[in-house]
């Protein structure tokens, strides 16, 4: 089983329905910590926006769209004549990200609680589909990639970023591999990768089978800085769903992976801090 990071955790083999349900609640439970991580993500989003160039007037749908980014650009740059939609599993997400574009009066936006398998949409809706990490943490990315391909119009476009390989998404996979270390296979043996969809031609294969044409794929590396570990650990581990994952270890197995996670970050520590680079994949395909 994935965790809501795309980490697995040791039990039996869930349901989809189950997978989605310990999702929305990790989330849920997230929502107001993970403001502190957005700034991490936004160099990823704005190497996105400059791939899917939303046009002025056009009609977008962000997925996963947690604290609203990229959908909070998308509606500035397609104006007050054009539509935005973000939709979450978390319900608590969609009201903080509503609040926030009602803070900055950004118009023509409107957030949703939704299932990006199962999306509340008529066909041909969207000029435009995004989506910034989300598709690792889906329960079926292939069934969300043929929704979004379904309420896309002629021509649309969709644009994805995930996390790389391991060896690549050096600042996620920090604590990530201390983690691995505990996780056990399930009854099947199937052990998850936590960066599935970062190999070269992963995303673009998923999307060519949805019925995606001229998909192109591109890498790009941001550096993330932290003052110390201290503050790795209270962003990226305790202000998101991967610290729900590690307290619910024996507290034994959550010191190894903390200490585990230190000894890593250690590598990358400077006078100015930790400065620790993260790779990801930008992929985008036209309907």
């Amino acid at each position: 089983m994935r965790d809501a990071w795309g980490i697995p955790v040791p039990p039996a083999m869930p349901s989809d329905d189950s997978e989605r349900e310990s999702t929305r609640r990790a989330w849920n439970e997230s929502a107001e910590s993970y403001r502190r991580a957005m700034r991490l993500f936004e160099p990823y989003g704005f190497d996105l926006l400059a791939r899917v160039n939303p046009k002025i007037r056009e009609s977008a749908l962000d997925l996963a769209t947690g604290l609203g980014e990229p959908a909070m650009s998308i509606a500035r740059m397609v104006g007050p004549d054009g539509r935005v939609v973000g939709i979450d599993l978390s319900e608590q997400m969609v009201n903080l990200a509503t609040r926030i574009a009602k803070e900055r009066r950004i118009p023509g936006l409107t957030f949703l609680a939704m299932d990006a398998e199962k999306l509340d949409f008529p066909d041909e809706s969207f000029d435009l589909v995004t989506s910034r990490f989300g598709f690792h943490i889906f329960a079926d990315p292939e069934t969300v990639a043929k929704e979004s391909h379904r309420v896309l119009r002629p021509k649309g476009r969709i644009g994805i970023v995930v996390w790389s390989t391991a060896e690549k998404a050096t600042a996620i996979n920090a604590v990530v591999a201390p983690m691995l270390e505990f996780a056990e296979p399930d009854e099947t043996g199937y052990r998850p990768r936590p960066f599935e969809l970062g190999g070269p031609g992963e995303l673009t294969t998923l999307l060519a089978g949805a019925g995606f044409v001229e998909t192109q794929e591109e890498r790009r590396t941001h550096t993330m800085v932290f003052k110390d570990e201290a503050e790795y650990i209270e962003i990226l581990v305790e202000g998101t769903p991967l610290g729900r994952s590690i307290k619910e270890e024996d507290p034994s197995v959550q010191k190894k992976i903390l200490a585990g996670t230190r000894a890593n970050l250690r590598k990358w520590k400077s006078r100015k801090g930790i400065q620790i680079p993260c790779e990801g994949v930008i992929v985008t395909a036209t309907k």
